[in-house]
């Protein structure tokens, strides 16, 4: 009767803890938030979904990302739609306007969706943001953007104003802003929901708001 022998475990390619990486992230620049995530930052290949009403600060930490991409001299991309960035206040924090791509929101769902792909396609961009009154693309669009980010290890952030309470797979972060706190609704690897005091998030962007309004009394 012959024996099954296992192969020796020298023979084992095992892969060491210094040599185990997260995947890839773009920082937020808000430790609170990047500590808590796998990525130490927004996805990068994957969709991220921010939802607020103007002012809880999913704008403003959207601006904190591309703060961080334009420190490496790299591009970010921003589509416009009801809460449009203005170059005097992109210049206040600190953004480089010559690496910037902003975009009016086209009116028709092929139309955005045929720029997203556009953009994500075309490699230049670390990071893309669309501002959204609701997230209105279909869940196979969802799907091919995911694809091509994956490609073309592309961030893209979808913001809006309208919550939802349901959790959609395709986004790999979802992040609910409020006044007093915000809730990390999806993330994965990590549990979920996860409430972050408004004063540990906010607290980051207070400067921004200040020297905009100096700028805007003198």
């Amino acid at each position: 009767m012959s024996t099954l022998t296992l192969p020796e475990f020298a023979d084992i390619p095992f892969v060491s803890a210094e040599h185990l990486q997260p995947p890839a992230g773009l920082p937020t620049g808000v430790r609170v938030v990047d500590d808590f995530l796998l990525w130490k930052g927004v996805p990068q290949g994957d969709l991220s979904l921010f939802q607020g009403l103007p002012g809880t600060g999913a704008t403003s930490l959207w601006i904190k990302i591309i703060q961080n991409v334009h420190a490496q001299n790299k591009w970010a991309a921003w589509i416009n739609g009801d809460s449009q960035l203005f170059p005097a206040h992109l210049a206040s924090q600190k953004i480089n306007l010559k690496k910037l791509l902003v975009v009016k929101e086209p009116q028709e769902q092929e139309q955005l969706f045929w720029l997203l792909q556009e953009l994500i396609t075309s490699s230049l961009f670390e990071v893309i943001g669309c501002n959204l009154k609701e997230v209105f693309l279909k869940n196979h669009q969802l799907q091919k953007l995911k694809r091509l980010c994956r490609l073309h290890k592309v961030a893209l952030v979808f913001v809006n104003q309208k919550a939802t309470r349901f959790i959609n797979p395709l986004f790999s972060l979802m992040i609910h802003f409020q006044r007093d706190f915000i809730t990390i609704q999806r993330a994965l690897h990590r549990p979920t929901p996860f409430n972050i005091a408004g004063s540990m998030i906010h607290a980051n962007f207070m400067h921004q708001f200040k020297n905009t309004t100096r700028k805007l009394l003198s």
